[in-house]
């Protein structure tokens, strides 16, 4: 949506991505080089790896700058998005108003209980993704478009285009004829939009446990004149019948649950997948793909930015889980600097 902001609202929300593209492109590189070079050989542990950089760097200015302003930049993203939502909220509820015979659907579940890793304020949204009723267009239209893309964040870096890393991803599922794609986690349609584009005759699915992002995602349906089945469930959970779609894409998902519930949903994607069909993972790459220096910027936002099972998942196998789950031809990539995006694909046997 191309929301009607006020010029102080975009000039707030501009400020908070100058800031982080500041950061991550221009100080956390420098500080990159700097613990390089004073620690030639770093430890091969996380829990070593983090004190060598807190002994290295500990009066470093670009690094305590950088982490200084990563966190207040992740804090004040809502800070000054929801008042400037609220703001265009007419022109907002006016966009989110799609009639009910538009093609595709929304079905929302008003008992839906959601798991407990759900309740911990994923990237520092205030209130969680539900905690507002136009969260879907604060995180997408106004965090996203105006602090993240400019900015960076997390594992894309200052500079890197997320919705180019998406296509990246769509593009390495092994065949172009698929006849009902399912998306786990589905947010606000950003990877929807993708997979829409890029298999167009096939039926999209998406689920997600947010109400609000899968608000935004109808009506972007609606006005991008898609034909989406949006759920809301979990992923662990979605209801769908046994072998009802032939490809499953996920992207971003598993740094955001913890191990247990990441079985969980691997084995719900194994069941709702039918025999032949194709799983496409794009995440993080594990810690042992990533530097020394980078693994510690990751691990850091385990604490500092909203990302509660960052640590688990940068020690997690998930090939290994995705074999567990009874995938066969399991392949890990990257794609990307970093290895970011990081790919697992794997099949069904037929």
């Amino acid at each position: 949506m191309d929301v009607p902001v006020a010029q102080r609202d975009r000039a707030g929300l501009e400020f908070l991505g100058s800031l982080q593209h500041h950061a991550g492109g221009v100080l956390q590189p420098a500080a990159g080089a700097r613990y390089a070079t004073l620690v030639p050989d770093p430890p091969p542990d996380i829990q070593g790896r983090r004190r060598s950089v807190a002994e290295a760097l500990g009066g470093h200015g670009p690094w305590l700058f950088d982490r200084l302003l990563t966190r207040y930049v992740a804090e004040e993203i809502y800070v000054r998005a929801i008042p400037a939502a609220e703001r265009a909220r007419p022109a907002i509820e006016a966009w989110l108003d799609v009639p009910d015979d538009a093609p595709g659907s929304l079905t929302l579940d008003p008992d839906l209980v959601p798991p407990a890793y759900y309740h911990e304020g994923f990237h520092l949204t205030t209130g969680g993704w539900d905690g507002h009723d136009l969260m879907g267009v604060v995180i997408s239209d106004l965090g996203y478009r105006y602090v993240l893309m400019p900015g960076g964040v997390g594992a894309v870096r200052a500079g890197e285009n997320l919705m180019d890393q998406r296509t990246q991803v769509a593009l390495e599922a092994p065949r172009r004829d698929y006849r009902r794609v399912l998306e786990a986690g589905c947010g606000n349609g950003r990877f929807s939009a993708v997979l829409a584009r890029e298999f167009p005759d096939a039926q999209y699915v998406g689920v997600e446990l947010s109400r609000t992002q899968l608000e935004y995602g109808r009506a972007r349906c609606v006005h991008e004149g898609g034909s989406w089945e949006l759920i809301h469930a979990a992923a662990e959970d979605t209801g769908l019948p046994a072998a009802s779609v032939d490809l499953v894409a996920i992207f971003t998902l598993f740094h955001e649950t913890p191990p247990k519930a990441t079985e969980a949903i691997l084995a719900e994607m194994f069941r709702v997948l039918e025999p032949g069909g194709d799983l496409v993972i794009g995440d993080i790459a594990p810690f042992e793909r990533n530097d020394a220096f980078r693994s510690v910027v990751l691990d850091w936002e385990t604490e500092h930015r909203g990302e509660p099972f960052m640590r688990s998942y940068l020690h997690l196998d998930l090939p290994g889980l995705v074999k567990q789950a009874g995938f066969t031809g399991v392949e890990a990539y990257g794609l990307g600097k970093g290895d970011y995006p990081w790919v697992v694909r794997a099949r069904k046997e037929a």
